[in-house]
């Protein structure tokens, strides 16, 4: 136990759970050797009150994000629209969910096993549906939506993932009867990985049938990056067709020594919790950890009794937070075009910005903390950003926002590299003599600009991370020693004319990808996840 404001917390979770009677590692730079079968809320820090606290309920978190200024603008709450929260259970009774509760659901042996009893003797589960869509003596992120509790981990906080599987299950049978669009896992099996299982998983192969569904599954990254400092997430959030979360500060709450000995000297807005996990993109573009919004201190409903508040630090708080505000996007979708958008939508919209500096936050330029910062930057979600992009792409007709891709190339190693999702507008790439030219279609810019010209006079390496997002490029002409090309989620096409490559290394990641090549010499095809 620690102190925090004067107030003991207690400490939910273990830093590493048995899996087949081994003991995973801290950091595992790989995927999980198989799926583990115990589970447990990622170290999450919380304190009980029987009765709310003089403090206001959580405005900061507000502020950080701007949710109260984005649901009074776009006039969204998340009405029409239920999460389903596998976690501990949940105080039904509770008056911030009056009326909000659908149905219920136990996997557990709590309550005799009794599948309509989901009782919350942990009270994480209450604090993490409360942040998500309470509305009562506190405000979640998205107070007009509904919930569904799904009961996978016991009173004491562990669980096995044959529990969650079945909880999923339950979700794909009834999402359409109760309108679920918002999967919540504030839980992990504490390892940390920067590669994910194959689809063969059974927990990701449900995670990507909602994902088809266009039901978005929010992950909790994680709360075990001290004290080894490795970038990684556990497992599920590890898996790419997740939403994944990383947690920030959403206040100056002064210095936080946690139970586990990750340590905050100092803490303020935007500043990153030193227990989150964290990956980033140029480590493994595919599994990155896709947000990160505040996870501590966060207050929300309480399972002592009906008007009784809970205050938690942990990336089981940020991920509610990410599902409150994929449910207004959603609403807001809905409101536009009669129906919900795709998970790759959210995601666009999620680390969307329309300011030059962006949302970008890096992790090591203000933290003060025992751990050892990687020097990253991160996307944080704001939620007025993120339906201003919404807006945007859905008054357009449907078509996406501007994508800003990067161009570089490298005469020493004579490599060509581009990064950025290459949108419906396509990109080109063709030579001419000594000349090859990178031209954007209409809703990609290179660069900043539509067209980029550099001198190649001889065979080069083109190597390409194109994200997620149904991308199109066309190459035309080109000598390449090696094309190493990864396409990420999403229906892509990649057409090659008059070329001639040496290595061929497509990987087309998730979704239905076509490989057109046109009057063109491949030596060595080496394509993957191509049909």
């Amino acid at each position: 136990m620690l102190a925090l404001g004067g107030r003991k917390v207690w400490r939910l979770g273990a830093m590493a759970l048995a899996v087949a009677g081994l003991q995973l590692p801290v950091c595992l730079a790989q995927a999980p050797p198989r799926t583990p079968t115990h589970i447990a809320p990622p170290d999450d820090w919380g304190v009980q009150f029987d009765r709310p606290q003089p403090k206001p309920a959580d405005p900061e978190t507000d502020n950080t994000i701007r949710s109260l200024t984005a649901r009074s603008q776009f006039a969204v709450d998340g009405s029409g629209l239920t999460i389903a929260v596998l976690d501990t259970g949940l105080r039904t009774t509770h008056v911030d969910f009056t009326g909000k509760v659908l149905a219920v659901r136990n996997f557990t042996t709590d309550d005799g096993g009794n599948p309509s009893v989901v009782t919350d003797g942990n009270g994480h589960g209450t604090n993490v549906a409360g942040v998500a869509i309470g509305n009562g003596l506190h405000v979640g992120i998205a107070p007009g939506a509904k919930v569904i509790p799904l009961k996978v981990l016991t009173n004491s906080g562990s669980g096995s993932f044959t529990s969650v599987q079945n909880a999923l299950d339950w979700v794909i049978a009834n999402k359409d009867a109760y309108q679920i669009s918002v999967v919540n896992l504030s839980l992990g099996d504490g390892g940390n990985y920067t590669a994910d299982p194959s689809t063969s998983d059974p927990v990701r192969q449900r995670i990507i049938t909602l994902r088809n569904a266009k039901v978005a599954t929010c992950i909790a990254a994680g709360n075990s990056f001290y004290p080894n400092s490795k970038q990684g997430m556990a497992y599920p959030a590890i898996c790419r067709e997740s939403i994944s979360v990383g947690a920030l500060y959403d206040a100056n709450i002064g210095s936080v020594y946690y139970s586990n000995g990750a340590t905050a000297y100092s803490s303020a807005p935007k500043v990153f919790c030193p227990f989150s996990q964290r990956l980033h993109s140029t480590t493994n573009s595919y599994t990155r950890t896709d947000v990160f919004v505040p996870g501590a201190a966060l207050t929300a409903a309480g399972n002592a009794n009906d008007s009784a508040e809970s205050t938690y630090h942990g990336t089981s708080q940020a991920t509610p937070v990410t599902a409150g505000l994929c449910l207004l996007a959603q609403q807001y979708a809905k409101k536009k075009t009669g129906q919900l958008p795709t998970v790759d939508q959210l995601e666009r919209w999620l680390v969307a910005t329309t300011t030059s500096t962006g949302n970008t936050i890096t992790d090591g330029d203000d933290e003060n903390d025992n751990v050892v910062n990687t020097g990253k930057q991160f996307v944080m979600a704001d939620a007025v950003e993120m339906l201003t992009a919404a807006d945007a792409e859905l008054s357009g007709g449907g078509g996406p926002l501007p994508s800003a891709m990067t161009a570089s190339y490298s005469t020493s190693t004579k490599t060509l590299t581009i990064t950025g999702d290459a949108n419906a507008g396509a990109l080109t790439i063709s030579k001419s003599g000594s000349k090859v030219t990178l031209s954007a279609g209409a809703n990609t810019t290179i660069n900043g600009t539509s067209k980029v010209t550099y001198t190649i006079s001889s065979a080069f390496t083109l190597k390409g991370d194109l994200q997620a997002g149904d991308d199109q490029i066309s190459m035309m002409s080109l000598s390449l020693t090696t094309l190493d090309l990864k396409l990420g989620a999403g229906n892509d096409k990649v057409t090659l004319s008059y070329c001639t490559v040496t290595t061929c290394k497509v990987d087309g990641g998730d979704g239905t990808d076509t490989f057109v090549s046109t009057t063109s010499t491949i030596k060595s095809n080496q394509n993957t996840n191509i049909p």
